[in-house]
């Protein structure tokens, strides 16, 4: 039994993971390692194919790490949870705020800006979710896109601002054999140098910014 199948959640501790109740009769999904690893397996890039997770945030300072799993175009972002699209499986992203791989834009309200670089095949994204101050920050291998300061608050240094008051972080697939693997601080996949939150949770790739937490 290899350590990456080995889970740290007890009863009064949960990691988050994706949400496997939200399905959908034109969008096919391979969903394993304990709901934190998913590869589209039918459809094509329209339209989208989203799987939440399974915590919803409303305040607070969260961060998660994602690996992509490339064949054609993935994103990775926040929906907005309190909209009527938030756990459909099919949407035009409209309702969430999203960094997509082929071309490092940012995809807010379902229009496309320029934002950071590319990411590639076994990239590892790294998500900072500030909800007290409304910014999101994304990183590529641990370096934070547009010159972002996770830890500059309300001044929000390179952040991508947020207008929704409750979010669910959001994975979407392409094309078939597009996916993602999570590690909301209970890796699926190898750590070469473990790093947790400022609480001790979490086993992350790269070091959560102080003052963000594992999403458990």
């Amino acid at each position: 039994l290899a350590s990456t199948d080995q889970t740290t959640d007890t009863p009064t501790n949960n990691f988050a993971t994706l949400n496997s109740l939200v399905k959908g009769s034109s969008s096919n999904f391979s969903i394993s390692e304990g709901n934190c690893s998913i590869i589209a397996t039918g459809g094509t890039s329209e339209p989208w194919k989203h799987k939440p997770a399974t915590i919803e945030i409303s305040s607070g300072k969260f961060y998660w790490e994602c690996k992509a799993q490339i064949s054609g175009v993935v994103l990775v972002g926040i929906s907005d949870a309190d909209s009527s699209t938030a756990y459909s499986v099919d949407d035009d992203l409209d309702e969430g705020i999203y960094y997509r791989s082929n071309n490092g834009n940012k995809y807010i309200g379902g229009s496309l800006s320029s934002y950071g670089n590319t990411f590639a095949n076994d990239d590892i994204i790294g998500v900072a979710l500030d909800m007290d101050n409304k910014k999101l920050y994304f990183s590529k291998n641990g370096t934070y896109q547009n010159s972002g300061v996770p830890t500059s608050g309300s001044t929000g240094t390179g952040a991508i601002a947020i207008t929704f008051d409750t979010v669910v972080p959001d994975f979407i697939q392409g094309n078939v054999n597009d996916g993602w693997i999570i590690n909301f601080g209970n890796p699926p996949f190898s750590i070469s140098s473990g790093n947790s939150d400022d609480n001790g949770y979490g086993n992350f790739e790269y070091a959560p910014p102080s003052g963000y937490l594992a999403l458990c």
